[in-house]
């Protein structure tokens, strides 16, 4: 396993957080540890990082440390 941290800078409120969170959950393989806004810290176990910052983009969120 390995843990990522991703910067989405635009990921302010708590709802950015839950939008982020959700869309995450159906992502097989990508548990999300810890979430703070403009942050996340994600335990991948099958996906990719790219998986995950194509998943955090389709939600509306841009990552700016792909």
């Amino acid at each position: 396993m390995e843990t990522i941290n991703l910067r989405i800078p635009n990921m302010k409120s708590p709802h950015c957080m839950m939008v982020v969170s959700g869309a995450l959950k159906n992502l097989p393989g990508a548990a999300l540890k810890k979430v703070v806004p403009g942050e996340a810290e994600i335990e991948l176990s099958g996906a990719t990082r790219d998986s995950v910052v194509e998943t955090i983009e389709k939600a509306g969120y841009p990552v700016t440390n792909k």
